[in-house]
């Protein structure tokens, strides 16, 4: 693969591994601190440990693709696999926000 943009690449993996460390980083700390206080708090902490090991992994793959001296296409694969894994997550996430915020601002007005 001779035309795949290797800075990219490297911000990939640097940008990867420490976004997936730091938010797994607090979500440890979160999930820790919303036991104590409220159990079903812990959901966030969870949801951000399992989205910081998809970022981390990513970096991780953007890391073996840079250092691979033959890249094929399955080391791209495996990339855009942890990337589309996450951006689903999020997405299923998101939605959910939006169908549980979108009734409570509702029920504030009225």
């Amino acid at each position: 693969m001779e035309h795949l943009a290797m800075d990219t690449m490297k911000r990939i993996a640097t940008w990867g591994k420490i976004v997936g460390a730091t938010s797994i980083i607090f979500g440890v700390i979160s999930a820790i601190f919303s036991a104590a206080a409220n159990p079903a708090g812990i959901f966030s902490g969870v949801v951000s440990i399992i989205t910081g090991y998809l970022f981390y992994q990513t970096g991780v793959e953007a890391s073996n693709i840079m250092s691979a001296s033959d890249v094929t296409v399955d080391h791209v694969n495996k990339l855009l696999s942890r990337y589309g894994t996450l951006l689903l997550i999020m997405g299923i996430l998101t939605i959910i926000s939006l169908v549980l915020f979108i009734p409570a601002i509702i029920l504030l007005m009225m």
